[in-house]
């Protein structure tokens, strides 16, 4: 059980932080030649796609890493980067929330209503967001594998 609490933890992760690294990094600049109007209506169309892993993973990765920490440890005697880790995924958490509810549903609105430029200005929120989302995701990742070697 507990291997396969682990692998999802981790898969979830990967899934989660490898999809904004990839969007991020490579998507974001190639679709940065295109005219604002198919550019948003790209990105509606991969936020549709992407973010209702996303809904899953923040209760993979809650349920699978709380699960762990009552059967592998005293959950009153975590390490710090447990705790750093737990601080830094609720946050991500939050930030994802966030743009989803603020920012991601009035995009598809305006893209719905062809209000292509204001489209344009909740999708350049959603990228700052984002890029907030992958420093966090990074950090946590880093603190997860090295944080017990401290």
């Amino acid at each position: 059980m507990t291997l396969l609490l682990l692998a999802l933890h981790v898969l979830a992760a990967v899934i989660w932080v490898g999809g904004m690294f990839f969007a991020h990094m490579f998507l974001r600049p190639a679709a940065s030649t295109m005219e604002l109007e198919p550019r948003v209506n790209l990105w509606c169309n991969v936020l549709s796609r992407f973010f209702p892993w996303i809904w899953g993973i923040t209760l993979v990765i809650p349920l699978s890493g709380y699960t762990l920490l009552l059967t592998l440890f005293e959950p009153a005697y975590a390490s710090w980067y447990i705790i750093l880790m737990q601080g830094l995924g609720w946050s991500m958490i939050s930030v994802f929330t966030f743009t989803f509810f603020t920012y991601y549903r009035k995009m598809k609105r305006m893209v719905h209503r062809q209000l292509i430029p204001e489209a344009g200005l909740y999708l350049n929120r959603i990228r700052n967001m984002v890029s907030i989302n992958l420093i966090l995701g990074i950090g946590t990742i880093l603190i997860a594998v090295t944080g017990r070697f401290w």
